[in-house]
């Protein structure tokens, strides 16, 4: 290539230079908490330095191998083949640790406990599990730390109760045969929690220095050209005093060293470009609270993805993603969560992996009364069961997803009263759980779920006639309910309650700081709902007209809501609303129904008249500004009454928001 043709290439690839960017690792944190006992937790972080646990900081995985039934020190890896493989601690006394194997960190293979210091008789333990790929050989190699005693007698008195540890080895290629145990490193001290990364071509063991006679217990690094050694002489420590359970990645070209200040419970970091020079990170490291001796590693998009699914976006995945086995264990839960009424409990993330010990607990649960409509509880575990049933093209699978779905729809038909309206629990048909409930649209949640059943929604097919049937009058009397609780105000018709007496249909209070009021935020759903009913009659064309022109009056222009950081306030912030004349509208949750003002309330239950008189707890605990009613006027509304208001009233009238 002559010296043109260079300049020619080099000028093309700068056409492209700005296009490219940087792949982003994901970093994943393996851990245990307490003593091990309940399993493998995982966090994640795309710095390095804030990491969020995942899975609610519940285990994937409980402990199964070994005496002593414990996962302490997880060390996981991804091999060549793709799968991820992990290794950890089974118990404080033994000669096996334990072993196993996922491809995706949430569905894992059966536990093994090998006996990998079997032949040692005298052997008393085997901490601290790492597992390594050693590329030059393509064999994976496993070390920990383990004391014989009488085996390093110069160092017997410098450890903890008799302990003398060094770091031994074995290989294997397929987990199914392993090498003898070999010692893999002894610096002359009492050695464990060894790590190793590569590092330009040099394999850099980070190891904690035992010695407590005199206090060393920091950490140190040797090398070697071999994965299997020999290493040399460790280095002077560059950690502080008591620490332990090094793990090292490599983070925009730096090696951080995460450790274990085990005194302080919580976790260090140190970072260095060359892992010889050192600055210390501790202040920037966020970890999980009571987050030990753990691992960290990198995994692509895709897993990180799988693992952060949660049941909030349950029902936004991709077509495809229904048939795969992430949709169909989140099913599974979903079933295990469904109570012997037919409905679900409230407030649970059904997405997350449930260990076998959560699952037996559940099961337990089966026969409570817990059941409700409530935060979109039943419907939306309805339409997710009817997803993957259509999904899914395993005939054993359906069958149970049909059954869970045919189930949880006779529990919604079976829950609403003679007079269409529906309680927020059923059968716990108490207090104010026993009132028609339109508070977190849940009334109108149920009842868009049984429209699509009614009008044939292809998703919804499989449902019998007689019970699409069944749906289509429930609806029909929901809606005549709508109608009839809209609260008028000196011969005016304007929104409604966030719930009404089951009764006399009059608006009813709830929890002590939820009045009877005219709602800003459930009048929207309400509206919506009246919106998609089909050749709608004058009485729901009125209806619709007048909570529109109700929300228009309504609207609190020139303020807007701010979160404003607060130390002093245990969650860091208050919400306060300030003037800004460029602010677009919002509306109360609640207004007072004779006055129009909007109206607030702490836990004490009196009604104010300020965001800023009631405890700060309620203030930023609570949504009680809303601007769901935008959209509404400028967008659904418009288009709803060019389609329909005309034609019901023979008018040629303006829409609300037009005048």
């Amino acid at each position: 290539m002559n010296s043109k043709h260079f300049l020619v290439l080099v000028f093309i690839l700068s056409l492209f230079a700005p296009t490219i960017v940087a792949q982003r690792a994901n970093y994943l944190f393996a851990y245990f908490k307490n003593n091990g006992e309940d399993g493998l937790h995982l966090a994640y972080s795309r710095d390095g330095l804030k990491w969020k646990a995942l899975n609610e900081d519940k285990p994937y995985l409980t402990p199964a191998a070994g005496g002593e039934k414990l996962m302490r020190d997880p060390c996981v890896i991804q091999g060549p083949d793709g799968v991820f493989h992990m290794v950890w601690t089974t118990g404080w006394r033994g000669r096996e640790i334990g072993v196993a194997h996922s491809k995706d960190l949430i569905r894992w293979s059966e536990q093994q406990a090998v006996p990998v210091m079997a032949h040692e008789p005298t052997a008393m333990n085997c901490w601290a599990p790492e597992i390594f790929y050693d590329d030059q050989k393509k064999q994976y190699l496993i070390f920990w730390a383990t004391t014989i005693p009488g085996r390093f007698p110069a160092t017997d008195s410098s450890g903890d109760n008799g302990l003398n540890h060094r770091i031994y080895y074995v290989t294997t290629k397929d987990f199914k045969s392993y090498s003898k145990a070999a010692l893999l490193y002894d610096g002359g001290f009492s050695v464990i929690d060894a790590t190793i990364v590569k590092n330009a071509g040099q394999y850099m063991m980070i190891l904690k220095d035992e010695t407590r006679n005199p206090v060393k217990k920091n950490l140190r690094i040797t090398e070697s050209r071999n994965a299997t050694g020999p290493y040399g002489s460790a280095s002077p420590p560059f950690s502080p005093d008591w620490v332990e359970g090094p793990t090292a990645a490599r983070v925009n070209n730096e090696w951080i060293v995460y450790f274990d200040m085990y005194r302080d419970h919580r976790y260090g970091a140190v970072k260095s470009a060359d892992l010889k020079n050192w600055e210390t990170v501790t202040d920037k490291l966020s970890m999980p609270a009571g987050a030990r001796h753990g691992s960290v590693f990198t995994v692509s998009d895709e897993v990180l993805a799988r693992l952060l699914v949660a049941w909030k976006d349950c029902l936004d995945q991709k077509p495809e993603w229904y048939a795969g086995d992430e949709a169909a264990r989140i099913a599974g839960n979903v079933l295990l969560y469904q109570r012997e009424s037919g409905g679900w409990p409230k407030n649970i993330n059904m997405a997350v992996v449930l260990s076998e010990q959560a699952k037996a607990e559940i099961a337990k649960e089966k026969s409570a009364d817990d059941s409700l409509i409530d935060n979109g509880a039943t419907y939306t575990q309805m339409a997710y069961l009817a997803r993957v049933f259509n999904a899914t093209g395993h005939p054993n699978y359906k069958e149970g997803y049909k059954e869970g779905f045919i189930r949880g729809l006779d529990y919604l038909l079976k829950a609403q009263y003679e007079n269409g309206g529906w309680p927020q629990y059923y059968p716990r048909l108490t207090g104010y759980y026993k009132h028609i409930t339109f508070n977190d649209d849940a009334m109108t949640g149920v009842m868009e779920l049984l429209r699509k059943i009614a009008r044939k929604d292809a998703a919804y097919s499989f449902v019998d006639e007689a019970r699409r049937a069944r749906a289509e009058n429930a609806v029909a009397k929901g809606t005549e309910i709508i109608l009839k609780t809209q609260v008028v105000v000196n011969g005016k018709r304007t929104v409604w309650c966030a719930q009404h007496d089951e009764i006399t249909l009059a608006p009813a209070p709830a929890r002590s700081y939820e009045h009877v009021s005219l709602s800003g935020l459930e009048s929207v759903g309400l509206v919506r709902f009246l919106m998609g009913v089909d050749h709608p009659d004058e009485r729901i064309v009125e209806a619709v007209e007048s909570a529109v022109a109700w929300f228009k009056e309504s609207k609190l222009n020139g303020i807007k809501l701010i979160e404003k950081p607060d130390s002093s306030f245990p969650n860091g912030f208050d919400r306060v609303v300030v003037e800004d004349a460029n602010a677009g509208p919002l509306w109360a949750r609640f207004y007072d129904i004779n006055t129009g003002r909007p109206i607030f309330s702490g836990r004490d239950g009196v009604v104010k008249y300020s965001l800023a008189e009631i405890e700060q707890e309620r203030r930023t605990g609570y949504n009680w500004y809303t601007k769901a009613a935008a959209e509404l006027l400028e967008k659904d509304y418009p288009a709803w009454h060019l389609k329909w208001a005309k034609r019901s009233t023979g008018q040629n009238a303006r829409p609300h928001f037009l005048d």
